[in-house]
């Protein structure tokens, strides 16, 4: 079959145009097509999602335009709409193999998990560990019942003299019928802990993949848990990551944010409570806002991979930075005034100095800005930093800096993955 380009020349030259006019005409289309197609990419990289997205539905469908408009879907939440947007994707498409992943974190949200399995073994990922774990998930599919809207007080936890609570919310759970403490923590996926823990609670693992844990790649185990409680919510089949790390004063038990998922969830810092509702329940989602301040602030946000959730904030006068927002940052230092603070954001010392911090003061492990941080239109002033070495990008978007609890406390912070964005709710001053 004769190409597009070829049919309209072969007609324009029945009609007398010569060869030259009619390249002529076609390139500056053509030109016109890859800028904007640039611009949409580009916009994807910034973190301009619904940008992106806008521009690139007005494109020719190739299969570069239906990969970004993928991933636009995929990070809003609309995994079916992703995978539609996959299925016209051409397997000669040079960066194919770059959405194996994805694909499968998309049947991972849809609790589709043998289509993931099945997928997987289409393309050939037999060799990877991830495999393993999503050939537990569908012989043991997660169940969640939950009828009403349940309130759950943070637990006391010592530690060092402090409340761990202030710094890492815990609360009294069961697990495999023993009693629990358990913290949550949204860099988490489900349940996160110990392999020696695991083995004290009879939970059966496998080695599993190489998973991001403390900004870096550690060797992880897989299992599943066959009953989790956490007031009246009951989860069976929870999968498991346990990681060698968690030991010693780091020996907890966590969960993140794929249990928070399955509910509308609201972290309620300042009266210490978590509050969890059927998120499909629109009497129950009704009666769990009306329990929050009536002053509130809305902000979308976007979930790369399992759980990696990140949003818009700003540092100073730069209002256009992507933020990981991960509640576990657990990093405390001496102020100024030799107070214990807790850090509210980390990212490397040479974006807080592109954002006008001092380079002194940006090289120290810890420091106080007057600069205001922000996240939508909530920001805060003299805050308590932390300098790391490098962070993290998620599928091609820039991501600046990791924003974290010393920063959400302020908030009773509510989490509608039905809806993909945030709630936060205050009293007024």
């Amino acid at each position: 079959m004769k190409g597009l380009a070829t049919i309209i020349l072969v007609a324009a030259l029945m009609v007398g145009c010569t060869c030259s006019e009619v390249i002529s005409a076609m390139i500056p289309k053509r030109i016109e097509s890859d800028e904007a197609a640039q611009k949409a990419w580009a916009a994807w990289r910034d973190g301009e999602v619904t940008k992106a997205e806008k521009l690139a539905i007005m494109l020719p469908g190739t299969s570069d335009i239906k990969h970004l408009l993928f991933l636009c879907c995929f990070v809003k939440g609309q995994y079916e709409a992703a995978l539609d947007h996959y299925d016209k994707i051409r397997p000669s498409y040079d960066k194919f193999r770059n959405l194996d992943e994805p694909v499968i974190y998309a049947y991972f949200h849809l609790h589709r998990y043998t289509d993931a399995v099945e997928f997987a073994r289409r393309r050939n990922m037999e060799e990877r560990r991830l495999l393993k774990g999503l050939d537990m998930y569908s012989k043991t599919l997660l169940r969640v019942s939950l009828n009403e809207t349940m309130v759950i007080p943070f637990a006391k936890v010592p530690f060092k003299g402090h409340d761990l609570s202030d710094f890492f919310p815990g609360f009294d759970a069961e697990l495999e019928g023993k009693k629990v403490t358990v913290h949550v923590d949204t860099g988490g996926t489900f349940l996160h802990m110990s392999p020696e823990q695991a083995k004290k609670l009879g939970i059966k693992l496998v080695e599993g993949p190489r998973v991001f844990a403390s900004t870096k790649l550690q060797r992880c185990y897989l299992g599943i848990a066959k009953r989790f409680q956490l007031g009246e919510a009951v989860l069976e089949n929870v999968p498991v990551v346990a990681l060698p790390e968690l030991t010693g004063e780091q020996d907890f038990i966590i969960f993140g944010t794929n249990i928070l998922e399955q509910f509308l969830s609201t972290l309620d810092y300042p009266n210490r409570r978590l509050i969890l509702s059927d998120r499909n329940d629109e009497a129950l989602c009704k009666e769990h806002l009306q329990m929050l301040p009536v002053k509130r602030f809305e902000v979308p946000f976007y979930m790369w991979g399992d759980r990696y959730m990140f949003a818009r904030g700003g540092y100073g006068n730069h209002k256009d930075l992507n933020f990981f927002i991960d509640s576990g940052l657990v990093d405390l230092g001496e102020d100024t005034q030799g107070r214990i603070r807790q850090a509210c954001f980390e990212t490397t010392p040479e974006f807080y100095q592109s954002w006008g911090v001092d380079p002194n003061e940006s090289k120290k492990k810890h420091f106080v800005s007057p600069l205001p941080i922000s996240l939508g239109p909530l920001e805060q002033e003299n805050q308590f930093f932390l300098s790391v070495k490098n962070t993290q990008g998620f599928g091609g978007v820039r991501i600046h800096g990791l924003l974290s609890h010393a920063f959400l406390k302020r908030y009773a912070w509510t989490l509608d993955f039905s809806q993909m964005k945030y709630i936060f709710a205050y009293k007024s001053d």
